[in-house]
């Protein structure tokens, strides 16, 4: 990747269409600082955290005044959004040649969901292009492979629905949407189909009588005709006013919760008992979500503006995609699989961070250092049982962070 980050073909990439010249002169802060310096922000001040990555990249313990927040916020408004998600689609792409992506009969498992997202953002004179306090992000996830398909921030206004339809053609022909109770739909449903876009949803709280029918039928599974989509959502979402046809699965989670699953998979393609242990893999995305705001902090910014925001979050993103990638080497390095044990992702988020700015800017000896930090991944792992299943905690209203303090 650090090739990659240094080419000409990412500095066009990277640039903003307002700034055509942008990253093609000899600057304090050039392209590969700067996409180095945005993978290591976390939470603090922000001017401290570049001083830190000025040290580092120096080869001291010492801070170095390398820049000024001043001129990094500068130089990331010249950064083009679209270009940290062009580095993360390269990733998996890597991800796949290396087979780190598993299949589930063939097909990739991709989850979907949003997650509330409130920045620590005050308001600025620049109200136009701030930042709002509370907003929802989406992701698609890769579980198993733990790895982050797409992310994109919404208003939280915006139904998690809609979300989802504005990331469909992240998708291909040969993967298994994994949707909670929030999505099903019948116009949602029908737009997968017409889409040829395979899906399990959990359906058990949905308003259909044939759902309620067959829950109480005792049946493993059932073909049911749902409600037709309605005159209003087929206008609204350009679906036809049709009653889509889907598969009731009965599935029995490992507490013993009996849930139902609807899906267009054939049975020919995944049996019931296939299903046993599909839908529990949606809970990975929950984890995701977790670990980027606990422990990559995701809600520390390091802007007032929107576009800020959109890049930090692209970056965090990025920057914990790289980390399961290394803890997926490191994995295979001591075995884990064979003795269900995997890498510590809280470990390989801070080793990361010390990692990726003499890696990316090729400072000292960087196989050498990756290869320190492979052996000590190895060697740090937890016991990990794949069915394990604890009570979701009640919800508690989540308090804001701090307009002063991004802690």
């Amino acid at each position: 990747m650090a090739e990659l980050i240094a080419s000409d073909e990412f500095a066009r990439q990277a640039r903003h269409p307002s700034f055509p010249n942008a990253f093609t002169r000899a600057r304090q802060l050039p392209l590969p600082a700067l996409i180095a310096s945005l993978l290591s922000m976390r939470a603090g001040s922000q001017q401290a955290m570049l001083d830190e990555f000025f040290g580092a990249a120096c080869g001291v313990v010492e801070w170095v005044r390398g820049v000024s927040d001043r001129a990094f916020a500068k130089a990331r408004s010249h950064l083009h959004m679209p270009a940290l998600q062009w580095l993360n689609d390269w990733l998996l792409g890597q991800a796949e040649q290396a087979h780190f992506v598993a299949r589930w009969h063939g097909f990739r498992l991709v989850a979907a969901d949003a997650s509330v997202l409130m920045p620590a953002v005050r308001p600025c004179h620049q109200a136009a292009s701030a930042a709002a306090a509370d907003q929802r992000l989406f992701a698609l996830y890769l579980p198993g492979a733990e790895l982050t398909l797409y992310a994109n921030v919404h208003s939280a206004a915006e139904s998690e629905r809609a979300m989802l339809m504005a990331a469909l053609d992240r998708l291909g022909p040969r993967d298994v949407l994994l949707l909670d109770r929030g999505y099903p739909a019948a116009w949602v449903f029908q737009i997968l189909i017409e889409r040829g876009i395979r899906f399990v949803a959990r359906c058990d709280g949905a308003n259909w009588v044939a759902v309620r029918r067959f829950a109480r039928s005792g049946l493993d599974e059932q073909d049911v005709v749902l409600s037709p989509v309605s005159k209003a959502d087929a206008q609204d979402w350009g679906c036809q006013r049709a009653a889509p046809s889907v598969r009731l699965v009965r599935n029995v989670a490992p507490n013993g919760a009996v849930r139902v699953l609807a899906t267009n998979l054939r049975p020919d393609e995944a049996p019931a008992a296939a299903f046993a242990s599909l839908y529990h893999n949606r809970w990975r995305i929950e984890e995701a979500f977790k670990r980027l705001k606990l422990r990559l902090h995701l809600e520390s910014v390091s802007g007032l503006s929107q576009q800020a925001l959109i890049i930090d979050v692209a970056a965090k993103v990025l920057a914990d995609n790289i980390a399961a990638l290394m803890c997926a080497t490191a994995a295979v390095d001591a075995d884990c699989a064979l003795r269900e044990r995997r890498c510590n992702r809280s470990y390989a988020a801070k080793a990361l961070r010390r990692l990726l700015t003499p890696v990316l800017l090729f400072i000292g000896d960087v196989i050498g250092l990756i290869d320190d930090a492979l052996r000590l991944l190895a060697a740090n792992t937890q016991r990990y049982r794949p069915e394990r299943s604890r009570p979701r905690q009640p919800n508690r209203t989540k308090p804001h962070p701090s307009v002063a303090y991004k802690g």
